[in-house]
């Protein structure tokens, strides 16, 4: 005989708003617009606890995700889709009020060299999570970090045409209901056009040379690059109704710490 010691009375009756798995990894598969993608991602998944509840069934949770992806290796439209389906059917196995899964991963995307147009592979770094609350739509977040460059536009303007240039990471966060989260390529394509130039893992002797005249014609503070995520994430995806937020990080060559720059616009497309 199984004794449920998580569905004892706990000592002291105060409700849990997160309880569950954390830094689990799995495999899955999606396909979206064409292109498929083979995701490891690190994964958080919990649920709250109510007071009069001991403890969580922890098995049940890693249970539920890893049936839903097993499922003969189902290849999944959208990340979003997957963890819906991973949340609705943990919701019949564990009873919750609120319930959230994150994916922290690595995502490749192809590209080419600016000039020589040479094929090349990229990685950026992703965490899309989902919450699942009692008498609410689904919501869905998506984070999309990107490296890419800037110029300082004000030592260029009192050095004779003379600065600094250093490494920048872009970050776009999106937050809707399912239908309304872009494709990370979309959200990849508006970071990058925000720096002073993007970045590439393959560059030759032309590529180095096209970069580095599109970084000094295009000079930017990290506060440039800030705002060009969230305004050219607004004109991309107008039609859509989203709360965003953006990131600009320099990590400084000159200086010994890095600088930052943080925004959030709300679009009512539809």
């Amino acid at each position: 005989m199984v004794v449920d010691t998580q569905n004892e009375k706990p000592r002291h009756r105060i409700q849990l708003n997160k309880v569950g798995v954390k830094d689990l990894k799995t495999f899955l598969i999606t396909e979206r617009s064409g292109l498929r993608h083979h995701i490891i991602p690190r994964v958080e998944f919990t649920i709250d606890l109510p007071a009069d509840l001991k403890g969580v069934h922890m098995s049940r949770l890693v249970e539920s995700m890893t049936e839903v992806i097993s499922e003969e290796f189902s290849i999944y439209k959208s990340v979003e889709e997957l963890q819906n389906r991973i949340l609705d059917a943990l919701s019949v196995k564990h009873g919750f009020k609120r319930g959230e899964i994150i994916f922290d991963f690595e995502f490749s995307y192809a590209s080419k060299t600016p000039a020589s147009r040479k094929r090349t592979w990229e990685v950026c770094d992703i965490t899309a999570s989902t919450v699942k609350a009692e008498g609410k739509p689904n919501i869905h977040c998506a984070e999309v970090r990107v490296i890419g460059n800037t110029v300082c536009p004000h030592c260029m303007a009192n050095n004779h045409g003379l600065t600094h240039m250093q490494r920048a990471v872009g970050t776009l966060g999106v937050e809707g209901t399912t239908d309304q989260i872009p494709t990370y390529g979309d959200m990849i394509d508006v970071i990058e056009r925000s720096f002073s130039s993007p970045t590439y893992s393959l560059l030759k002797l032309e590529d180095e040379m096209h970069v580095t005249k599109e970084m000094y014609d295009n000079p930017l503070f990290v506060e440039d690059v800030c705002r060009n995520i969230l305004q050219k994430a607004k004109e991309k995806f107008e039609d859509l109704t989203l709360e965003m937020y953006a990131e600009a990080r320099s990590l400084e060559s000159i200086h010994k710490h890095d600088v930052i720059a943080q925004g959030q616009i709300v679009v009512n497309g539809g």
